[in-house]
């Protein structure tokens, strides 16, 4: 269960201004560094708590803020292929991602049953008529076999069908089935247009990940609950400090956590500055990768002087029938009913601090606002995978596959350098590769570094398994990795091998310098740790232009899917 502190004071409220700064400080550098994920648990004690609910509000806006001014030089150098950009939503992407089919206006008649077939990857329709479970089309497709089975007032549709693509070269075949089922009313489908969901058979076997939607989305009772919208605002406080800028600050501050009764959704809600007027809102679209496309916003202002705050919020429902979601946007007021303590500032007693709370028995305050605009959007595109407008792992390792290289140094011989997945990546670095044993020929086995197990969703973008040769004299790396892409089925990634040479064409540079041997064992109790003296020169060797990065062609690409390692 949740706990909170009941506050009573401004000297009371949790100080996380230092544990913000540490962690904002982290999460910048490695944002800016080599990228990284963090997660802020919350501690078992109550202010704990409180810190970090508000900071992880902090960190999202924070972190969105600061991804958007490094993303033009992730983005600067992950660019794929103008083919790719331009096929991104092709036949052969979308048969990736979406291999499926809507079934529309199925009805069953003495005995049958007829509807409309479309195959979401080709665009393909078919108009279908059921004789005892099997039926026919109109026009006949080549490789498709459709059946219905009606048991009661319920109808299960099955497909199975082959078709190839064009827009990429070489062109693709693919075969996808699935099944899916519906109740029936008076002999039609409840829902209409009908989503089967497929799985890949070839090329690779595969189901396609969907995504989880916005909170509350499929909630029983979204809704009817959202027909009349309402709010509980709870753990409410207002501070007011009217400091003189020299001994205290002057500064406003209200927080609450924001509850929407019609889908569960809890956004924590805070402003901090001279003057609260725009409260900023988040809940967990801030922290999850798997909303889709459409996520909750919250927009709220409050007026200092009346303590009234307007509650504008916009969310999901598609819990009455997934072929027609809805957006649905409400709006509040209510002048909070706060019970205040004013006392003088004790560095400056003439400026006073107000500290304000909700006196009722829960500490809640709820607020019935009035429906706004309800939009009608396209069907079951709340958990449809997101339109890509650049080709993903999988597809850029099947059509375009390239290692991007960068950060390449010998040390005492001894080489590593950087390597990443030249796909769409969004905010993901590259990861480090040092020189491990011998592999017999001149090659190496790839030591991964601190990154190389990462696990989020994309899954790492180098390789799991790899080994390398430098000739010194062309300047040339070559690589022979192994690696896997688990953005479309994390359980059944696709696994690639390939082989891979490019040049190094920047100037290597070359300098001595003292060389130091440190032990990879623990320490003991009550050792501390120290730099260890020089034990010689060595030459360290690097590229002239630190940010150098460049590209090398993946050739004898082989892939196959399984389970995830």
């Amino acid at each position: 269960m949740r706990r909170y502190l009941p506050f009573t004071s401004w000297d009371k409220l949790p100080s996380c201004g230092v544990l913000g700064l540490v962690l904002l400080t982290f999460v910048a550098g490695k944002i800016g560094g080599r990228g990284g994920y963090i997660s802020i648990p919350g501690s078992l004690s109550d202010s704990g708590l409180w810190c970090s609910r508000q900071l992880r509000l902090v960190l999202g806006v924070m972190t969105m803020a600061r991804l958007w001014f490094v993303g033009a030089a992730a983005l600067g150098v992950s660019l794929a292929s103008a083919q790719a950009v331009i096929s991104a939503q092709g036949c052969t992407s979308r048969s990736f991602t979406i291999p499926s089919w809507f079934v529309e206006d199925l009805a069953a008649t003495g005995g049958g049953a007829s509807f409309s077939l479309l195959n979401r990857a080709t665009n393909q329709t078919a108009e279908y008529t059921c004789r005892g479970g099997n039926c026919s089309a109109e026009e006949e497709i080549e490789d498709l076999v459709a059946s219905v089975q009606i048991s009661g007032t319920r109808a299960s549709v099955s497909v199975n069908q082959t078709w190839s693509c064009s827009d990429r070269t070489p062109e693709t075949k693919f075969t996808a089935a699935g099944t899916a089922s519906v109740p029936l009313t008076d002999g039609k489908a409840d829902s209409s247009p009908l989503l089967v969901k497929g799985s890949l058979l070839q090329p690779v076997a595969l189901t396609p990940r969907y995504n989880e939607g916005p909170t509350g989305h499929d909630t029983p009772g979204c809704l009817a609950k959202s027909e009349s919208p309402s709010w509980i605002l709870s753990h409410v406080i207002w501070a007011d400090q009217d400091g003189d800028e020299i001994t205290s600050v002057k500064e406003q501050r209200l927080t609450f956590i924001l509850t929407n009764l019609a889908n569960g959704y809890e956004a924590s809600c805070m402003s901090q500055g001279p003057v609260a007027t725009n409260i900023f809102c988040a809940g967990t679209e801030f922290q999850s990768f798997t909303i889709g496309r459409y996520s909750i916003s919250t927009a709220v202002q409050f007026d200092p002087a009346t303590y009234s705050v307007t509650i504008n919020q916009t969310w999901f429902c598609d819990d009455h029938n997934p072929a027609k979601p809805l957006q649905i946007s409400a709006t509040g007021t209510l002048p909070l009913p706060l019970s205040c303590t004013t006392e003088p500032i004790p560095s400056s007693p003439t400026h006073l601090k107000k500290f304000c709370t909700v006196p009722t028995t829960d500490s809640t305050v709820s607020l019935t606002g009035t429906l706004g605009t309800v939009v009608t959007l396209q069907p079951y595109s709340i958990e449809d995978p997101v339109p890509a407008t650049q080709d993903s792992c999988t597809l850029s390792s099947i059509y375009s596959p390239k290692w991007q290289f960068s950060y390449f140094s010998t040390y005492n011989g001894s080489i590593s350098f950087e390597i990443i997945l030249q796909t769409n990546r969004g905010f993901r670095y590259p990861n480090p590769v040092y020189q491990g044993k011998s592999a017999g020929d001149g090659w190496w086995e790839c030591e991964m570094g601190y990154d190389g197990g990462a696990q989020v969703p994309e899954g790492p973008l180098w390789p799991y398994k790899c080994q390398f040769r430098w000739d010194e004299g062309r300047k040339e790396l070559s690589l022979r990795a192994e690696w896997e892409c688990l953005e479309l089925d994390a359980e059944n990634p696709v696994r690639f091998s390939g082989v891979s040479t490019a040049t190094v064409n920047s100037n290597i540079v070359c300098e001595k310098v003292e060389h130091r041997e440190y032990t990879d064992e623990p320490l003991g109790e009550g050792e501390e740790l120290t730099i260890p003296e020089p034990v010689g020169v060595v030459d360290y060797c690097y590229t002239e232009n630190p940010s150098y990065a460049w590209v090398g062609d993946v050739k004898d690409v082989t892939w196959t899917s399984g389970k995830s390692l």
